[in-house]
């Protein structure tokens, strides 16, 4: 880490021999020790009395928490060699922890990629150290120099609110992308047309007959044949049911199978008579 000059640098960092600090491999398999001493202590509670998942979630709390406080390393970090030190080489302080700990799981969110990140970076910083002002550094490390930085806090947090966010329009994303592969075909638009123009479910549901936001279902295609089924909502002013259409695609074209409705009782009802689907 270079020293930033004209960035109003007003931190004193603190830099370590690659080597000193905590790789990938090794932090990996620290946080598998740590995963599997909580799973066994999870086991153990769950065995001898009703543990709920606030119990649970206590003891995560004071094994991810509490010994960071008390010895500066989880079990596995101790195992393996390694603790946590602030990036000015300070005593981590609770609020440090409790960030880095909130900042891991975003870290993990992202596909992982805020723990691939040690891999990469200078210092093998994770995203949740850069944000919380962490190292992880192996035991015996040696500072080699000190140098400045443009931060004028430990904690970044206008990175954790920056990483908060995008780490929750991730899903927003996903499903929108997801919805629209399940919608934007020609068997679900097919699947629409058969729904809209069936007059048992238009005795059903009555009208206007709105559609669900997120249809169930599978789509299999493979070159000019595939097959497709939806589980679909549908409402109206007189009711609601869940229409179950199966398609078939051949030459280029798909064909309604089948149509049938469940009802809220659970009845299911074929109605693929007296209307036949196909597309044009």
């Amino acid at each position: 880490m270079l020293p930033l000059e004209g960035r109003g640098a007003d931190m004193e960092c603190t830099v370590y021999n690659r080597e000193d600090y905590g790789g990938y491999w090794r932090r990996s398999f620290a946080d598998f020790i740590d995963i599997a001493l909580l799973s066994m202590a999870f086991t153990f509670v769950g065995a001898t009395m009703q543990a709920g998942w606030l119990l649970k979630l206590i003891i995560f709390l004071a094994y991810m928490i509490g010994f960071k406080m008390a010895c500066r390393a989880t079990p596995g970090y101790m195992i393996l060699g390694m603790h946590i030190v602030s990036i000015n080489n300070t005593e981590v302080t609770v609020i440090q922890i409790v960030v880095r700990l909130i900042s891991s799981f975003f870290s993990a969110i992202v596909f992982g990629a805020g723990f691939i990140a040690i891999a990469f970076d200078k210092n093998r910083q994770a995203w949740h150290d850069k944000i919380a002002g962490t190292y992880v550094i192996r035991t015996g490390a040696y500072h080699l120099y000190k140098t400045e930085i443009s931060r004028s806090n430990l904690i970044d947090f206008r990175v954790f609110a920056f990483v908060i966010l995008g780490s929750c329009l991730i899903p927003v994303v996903f499903a929108g992308g997801l919805m629209y592969l399940m919608r934007g075909n020609d068997a679900y638009k097919l699947s629409q047309k058969c729904i809209v123009e069936n007059p048992l479910i238009q005795e059903k549901v009555g009208s206007p007959i709105k559609f669900g936001w997120f249809p169930a279902g599978n789509v299999n295609i493979s070159g000019e044949s595939g097959e497709a089924n939806y589980e679909i909502h549908v409402s109206g002013d007189k009711g609601e049911v869940t229409v179950v259409t199966v398609l078939e695609k051949k030459g280029g074209r798909w064909t309604m199978i089948e149509v049938g409705c469940i009802d809220k009782d659970g009845n299911y009802i074929d109605i693929s008579k007296p209307l036949e689907y196909r597309q044009e």
